[in-house]
């Protein structure tokens, strides 16, 4: 047998009120309807199969990682792609998401 957990939240009236008209309709509880509503969303979510591949995150990101490269590359500035890559790796460093560069020299030998 599954438990629930109750939670408890605030709502504008025009939602509120659409909600227990949900309920009327469905001739269900409000808790009902807010339960259905609640995991239709988690697992709208959750589950990446059940998204378009245009709203799909990941694909949104690896799009516009690819396009925005291609721009770059193609820029007047030939430089602009390096220092706009320097510029995102001192980010990563300093939000802590890589090891910072080393102090020191260049040479890689």
């Amino acid at each position: 047998m599954q438990h629930y957990t109750k939670i408890q939240t605030y709502v504008p009236p025009l939602i509120a009120d659409w909600i227990r008209e949900q309920a009327r309709l469905k001739e269900t509880s409000v808790s009902v309807v807010m339960r259905d509503l609640l995991v239709a969303a988690w697992n709208r979510e959750s589950d990446p199969a059940s998204r378009s591949s245009g709203t799909d995150p990941t694909r949104q990101l690896v799009f516009m990682t690819v396009a925005l490269d291609a721009l770059l590359m193609h820029h007047d500035d030939p430089a602009l792609r390096e220092r706009t890559l320097a510029a995102y790796h001192r980010r990563l460093a300093a939000l802590g998401l890589i090891a910072a560069p080393a102090k020191g020299g260049n040479d890689e030998a």
